[in-house]
């Protein structure tokens, strides 16, 4: 297969060592890549119930099958191991270069094993592997350790990189990549730094080839035409994720006021729209095989939350979470807050949750000023959100005790406060919300990567494959085509496909591009099964972690308990039970243990697992 290197590389950073080991090609076609390769491999090396921020937790990084081949949006790297935030199965996915840039320096997944007794980075470039002290990178931010690994290994080469939340152990710490592009979610970046793993660069120049090139090629000119004529791309392109903010606040979709609220809570709830933020766009950005190129630089050139240079573009995400949650207006203040969980290396959706959690606990009273340092939390004011984000950037006063996740705070305020934690099992709410769309409901509670929009749901349902109008009011039913949506996005994600692009692109003509890619036939039934044993393996993670989802809490406010008196989705009540009932059923997990059943291990070829 010319697609990968069929190698995988294992650094024992305790050891400081290392091996690299073929990998068959049979795996690819029963796991395709990414975290979907991810699962089986740390199943099959740790114990799921092993301390997330110990020397037993295994990091691993890994592009997806396609990514690094021009196949179109396959640009995608997945981080994963076991989450410190969620106790957890844990895996996040970001853009850019780095993943075409790892498959070229020789490997197609690396792992991290023990902990480095004093900061390192590794260099892989062309297959050469060697560790070398970052005693000179920690305490440095993203952007500065991007900048000086790259002053040392040459432009051309990428690096994934934690910040100083990462270093800190905080609980929302991600994993930068182009000073901006964010494997986020997980707490991941925690995990690097319990590791001392300050960095990872690599440089190759490997070249990847499908093996069936003319119908590759034709395949991949016939989807960016088809990507290119879509308006939804042709928004993407123009103005990238801010198309969202106005249309999500306008239904009811964003959130409010940490969730409690409506539009009408905003002085101007279309004050801040796509042309809005595009008055800040200095130049357009793309990840490496990206035909829309929904990123950008952008700048603040004026007023208090200037930023000196041009920095990537606030995504809808962070809008959301750092703007209409808050009842902050003020979009300089958005691109200031997006740059600097950044530079943290932090994620802007727990950092939002975080926040608007702690601004309901201060106009409550169960924190006061005394306990901020002075600082007053109140809704609306774009200082005070600055302010908050930054003392959890650097783990100071009340940042430290938000950096640890929402159960520590709860512990510290009081269980009084946990009716305003709009969180799953200590993960932050994303930007959509579930009395918008009850499918959301099930996807954040669910999946063992908690409180996550992009993990297939049939609210957002994959392009080519069918499915009837959804409704809040008739439940019943939704299960299965949430089920076969999760499992088409666990074989998409795995393959390294962007979201956008399976958003727009019939994903049986993504089927045919592995068949073109691989010479072999793979069939939408291999794909989906492919997909299911995915998604299988992470529920089978988290049992061995003993985590089972039935036993955690939703947070009510975001299921209508009680309902909203006004706007798009007053009156709206969402039946969490019924829809997790039933994706039990469908699943074929048992309806108490959440366990797979013994014939479903069988028919996906994953008994050694169960």
């Amino acid at each position: 297969m010319s697609v990968v290197n069929g190698k995988l590389l294992e650094v024992n950073l305790a050891q400081k060592k290392w091996t690299s080991t073929q990998l068959s090609k049979d795996i690819f076609h029963s796991y395709i890549g990414g975290y979907g390769l991810g699962v089986k491999l740390l199943l099959e090396r740790m114990d799921p119930a092993t301390d997330a921020l110990g020397p037993g937790n295994i990091l691993g990084m890994a592009p997806g099958l396609l990514t690094g081949t021009g196949a179109v949006a396959a640009d995608r790297y997945m981080v994963f191991g076991k989450s410190p935030s969620t106790g957890g199965w844990g895996d996040s996915n970001s853009g850019g270069y780095f993943g075409r840039e790892m498959k070229r320096a020789g490997y197609d997944a690396i792992l991290f094993l023990e902990q480095a007794d004093a900061p390192v980075y590794l260099l892989v470039e062309d297959g050469e592997v060697s560790l070398h002290d970052a005693a000179f990178l920690w305490g440095k931010d993203c952007y500065e350790t991007d900048d000086l690994l790259k002053g040392i290994h040459g432009t051309e080469c990428q690096v994934s990189c934690i910040g100083p939340a990462g270093e800190r152990l905080s609980l929302i710490a991600g994993i930068s990549t182009d000073k901006g592009r964010m494997a986020a979610r997980s707490g991941l970046g925690a995990v690097m730094g319990s590791k001392k793993l300050k960095a990872v660069v690599v440089k190759g120049t490997a070249d990847f080839s499908a093996r069936d090139v003319s119908r590759f090629k034709d395949e991949r000119k016939a989807q960016a035409k088809d990507i290119r004529e879509n308006t939804f791309g042709q928004g993407l392109s123009a103005h990238g994720t801010a198309i969202f903010y106005e249309g999500c606040i306008a239904v009811g979709d964003a959130p409010i006021r940490n969730w409690g609220g409506t539009g009408a809570a905003l002085q101007d709830a279309s004050g801040v729209t796509e042309k809005t933020m595009s008055g800040f766009k200095k130049k357009k950005y793309r990840c490496s095989s990206c035909v829309i190129g929904c990123g950008g630089h952008e700048q603040a050139d004026t007023g208090p939350y200037k930023t000196a240079t041009p920095v990537h573009k606030v995504e809808y995400e962070s809008m959301g979470m750092l703007g209409s949650n808050l009842l902050n207006e003020s979009p300089e203040s958005m691109i200031y807050l997006n740059d600097l969980c950044n530079r943290f290396g932090m994620d802007s959706i727990g950092c939002g949750g975080l926040c608007g959690f702690a601004f309901e606990c201060f106009e409550h009273g169960l924190i006061t000023a005394e306990d901020t340092g002075g600082l007053k939390l109140q809704w609306g004011d774009s200082d005070a959100v600055i302010r908050l984000a930054e003392l959890i950037g650097r783990g100071e006063g009340i940042g430290a005790v938000l950096a640890k996740g929402f159960e520590h705070a709860i512990s510290v305020f009081g269980e009084k406060s946990r009716g305003f934690a709009m969180m799953v099992r200590n993960e932050a709410l994303p930007a959509h919300d579930p009395r918008w769309s009850a499918g959301l409901a099930l996807a954040y509670y669910s999946n063992p990567t908690p409180a996550r929009h992009t993990q297939g749901s049939t609210t957002f349902p994959v392009a080519g494959y069918e499915q009837p109008e959804m409704r809040n009011d008739v439940l019943h039913g939704q299960a299965r085509y949430h089920k076969d949506n999760e499992n088409l996005v666990h074989a998409l994600s795995s393959a390294g496909l962007c979201t956008f692009c399976f958003s727009i692109i019939d994903f049986k003509r993504m089927v045919d591009v592995l068949s073109a890619a691989d010479a072999s036939e793979w069939t939408v039934d291999d794909f989906m099964t492919a997909g299911y044993r995915i998604a299988v393996l992470r529920h089978i993670f988290n049992l061995k972690a003993g985590i089972r989802f039935t036993d955690f809490a939703f947070p009510q406010r975001v299921l209508g308990n009680p309902p909203l008196q006004e706007g798009p989705t007053a009156g709206v009540s969402i039946d969490l039970d019924l829809l997790v009932q039933e994706y039990l059923q469908e699943m074929e997990f048992d309806p108490q243990s959440c366990a797979p059943s013994r014939e479903l291990l069988e028919k996906l070829s994953i008994v050694q697992f169960g």
